[in-house]
């Protein structure tokens, strides 16, 4: 099936990104770990936006991999006639984001396999948690705290994430919710939401209570760490860190 609209652009700028590898030799340095991991890539076929699960198989000093190819025929199909391949991978739980373009088909020991030029700029972040992202006016991002008795309530206005990443979130806390928020106090019942798609479960573990200056208010800003996040959420919060950086570079290259 085509996946979301989003998966397919995620790195379409990240020659762009801070983030980005763009010196060959790191840039193959990662690859063959993928190689040697055997991680699993999924990738966006454009045009189409058909997700493909595949892996790396080989890493060439002539510039260009192997890409493995896939039992269903239709899809080797696909892959063969994309013009572009966007690439999500895991190394040691580091996300890892790159752009594959020309798919060519070869046969690699025996079996259905694709040729491509290396990317020419890959996204590794180093630390999850250290990639944190400050909070977008266009897309904010919540959480809606429940307790023992009652379920969070996404229709109510929830807690402003103030900067979010793959580890956690930092929160403002009015101060009526601050003895919620104490260090090392585990909220189990949270709803996050991420700009406009469905509030999703987390369960979160402060880290850090400290005074937040907010003007003509009283607020705190609460670090929190989530508490054993699925790797599909965890995956859907990189995605939204993606686009948003997308959309700041965008900006930025207009002059906005």
């Amino acid at each position: 099936m085509p996946v979301a609209d989003e998966l397919s652009h995620l790195v379409d700028d990240e020659e762009h990104s801070r983030f980005a590898l763009r010196e060959p030799g790191e840039i193959a340095a990662v690859l063959r770990a993928l190689v040697d991991a055997r991680s699993l890539i999924t990738t966006s076929l454009l045009p189409g936006g058909f997700a493909c699960p595949t892996a790396l198989l080989a890493v060439h000093d002539d510039g260009t991999l192997v890409l493995d190819g896939n039992r269903d025929e239709a899809m080797n199909r696909r892959m063969a006639a994309a013009s572009r391949m966007v690439c999500s991978a895991q190394l040691d739980l580091v996300p890892i984001r790159f752009r594959l373009s020309s798919p060519a088909r070869i046969v690699h020991e025996d079996y259905v396999a694709f040729s491509v030029p290396w990317p020419k700029a890959l996204l590794r972040m180093q630390r999850r948690e250290t990639y944190r992202l400050s909070a977008s006016a266009t897309a904010p991002a919540t959480v809606h705290v429940g307790d023992a008795d009652h379920a969070p309530d996404p229709d109510h206005p929830g807690l402003r994430v103030l900067d979010i990443s793959g580890g956690g979130v930092a929160l403002a806390i009015p101060e009526d919710a601050r003895t919620l928020f104490q260090p090392a106090a585990r909220i189990p019942a949270c709803l996050l939401r991420l700009g406009d798609a469905p509030p999703f479960a987390v369960a979160l573990e402060v880290v850090y209570s400290r005074p937040h200056e907010a003007p003509g208010t009283t607020q705190w800003r609460a670090g929190c760490r989530f508490v054993g996040l699925p790797a599909a959420m965890e995956q859907q919060v990189m995605q939204y860190i993606f686009q948003i950086e997308r959309q700041r570079n965008a900006r930025l290259r207009r002059g906005g």
